[in-house]
């Protein structure tokens, strides 16, 4: 017989008597290193391997020992077998079966059975499980009382030793009770497996590590972050508004920290002190413009537009300063009327200064001294003329 044939291979014998059946074993120590180190090569080989998907596929083909039930007519039985396996996922899994034995006693079976299998390991080298079905099996028998068939119920379990991701053995040891005769039968097989297909289970989702929140960097220390400072390096202590600069509550030009004069009045001119102080004109340059007026009259004659365009061109360039005409007279005639006389002329060059030149208004001032501050004597028609003059006065406003 078959599995006879198989143990005797690796050094056991099948003794068998009328009440029983044992397994001696005849070379011990030779054989059992001839199966087992092979074996153990094949599994160190892939130790690092199999894994159980969902959705593969295992095509078990296997040789089968059956040792029946004392009640029963034959002793045992061997053949072979085919299964195959469909796996939910790591470790559930179901199969299909069918098996072919030859029994003593002219009496052979032939099985079909569906089972559940659970793995108690989702994969690695060794994977012991559990198996429970239902089945029905048709015996051929001469004698009357086994020839049929009978519906079984199996229960047992086994291991199963993978190789690679797809090859494996498979030792397998089952209960099996004959449901129509109330017999228990117990069945062992052993095969090779080739797994296919399937889906592995997803990796565990890796979190990204949370974000290090870096402080916002304050050098100056005044609150406002170096990235929103747009006054960087303000003194320790000084207040600073939302921009990080400090803060000059009135407006004035002078920052809180160095104003010794708080809260002054709107648009005052105030010195570096931020305190308002006295304004003073200081005088830049004078320019005297050589136009002479014809007697009693204040009108510019073109001939003089050079003198006015050497003032224009002089405030265009220094934008920083004001300037003042000055109108003079000599001493003849009434001195209210000189004075009138004189502040009409300074008029006129301002007007002719703003509107000809474009010079701004509040740059210039226009002032009548009449024949208050002559520079020649009016004794003399040449001393006369020299006091009848027009002056720009450049000026520059300063504190006090």
């Amino acid at each position: 017989m078959q599995i006879a044939a198989f143990f005797d291979c690796v050094g056991w014998r099948i003794e068998k008597n009328p009440d029983s059946m044992r397994l001696i074993n005849r070379k011990r120590g030779k054989n059992m290193k001839r199966i087992i180190l092979p074996i153990s090569l094949s599994l160190l080989a892939g130790s690092a391997i199999a894994e159980n998907k969902e959705g593969q596929i295992v095509i078990n083909p296997a040789i089968s020992y059956i040792k029946f039930d004392n009640d029963r007519a034959p002793d045992e039985a061997d053949g072979f077998g085919l299964g195959l396996e469909y796996r939910f996922g790591p470790n559930w899994a179901a199969e299909v079966a069918a098996f072919r034995n030859d029994g003593d006693q002219q009496t052979d079976l032939t099985q079909l059975k569906v089972d559940g299998l659970y793995y108690f390991t989702k994969g690695g080298t060794v994977q012991p499980y559990v198996g429970a079905g239902i089945g029905h099996a048709e015996f051929d028998s001469p004698y009357a009382n086994l020839d049929g068939g009978e519906t079984q119920l199996n229960l047992g379990g086994g291991l199963r030793f993978n190789f690679s991701e797809a090859w494996s053995a498979r030792w397998d040891l089952r209960g099996i009770y004959g449901v129509d005769d109330n017999d228990t039968d117990m069945m062992t097989t052993l095969g090779i497996s080739y797994a296919f297909g399937g889906e592995s289970e997803p990796a565990p989702k890796q979190e990204a590590p949370a974000a290090v929140q870096t402080a916002p960097v304050d050098s100056d220390g005044d609150g406002v972050v170096d990235a929103n400072d747009q006054c960087p390096g303000t003194a320790a202590g000084v207040a600073v508004d939302a921009k990080g600069c400090p803060l000059d509550s009135d407006g004035d030009g002078v920052t809180d920290d160095k104003d010794q004069c708080p809260d002054t009045e709107a648009g005052a001119t105030v010195d570096a002190k931020g305190c308002v102080g006295e304004v003073q004109k200081v005088t830049v340059e004078s320019i005297e413009l050589k136009i002479n007026f014809p007697t009693n009259s204040d009108v510019i004659q073109d001939q003089y537009e050079p003198e006015l365009q050497q003032v224009a061109e002089f405030l265009n360039k220094h934008t920083d300063l004001n300037v003042e005409i000055e109108g003079h007279t000599d001493s003849q005639g009434a001195a209210a009327y000189n004075k009138m006389l004189s502040q009409k002329r300074a008029d006129a060059v301002k007007k002719h200064l703003v509107s000809v030149h474009g010079i701004a208004a509040d740059r210039i001032t226009a002032v009548g001294y009449g024949e208050e501050n002559p520079v020649a004597s009016n004794d003399t028609a040449q001393g006369r003329k020299a006091n009848r003059r027009v002056v720009a006065v450049m000026q520059k406003e300063v504190m006090k």
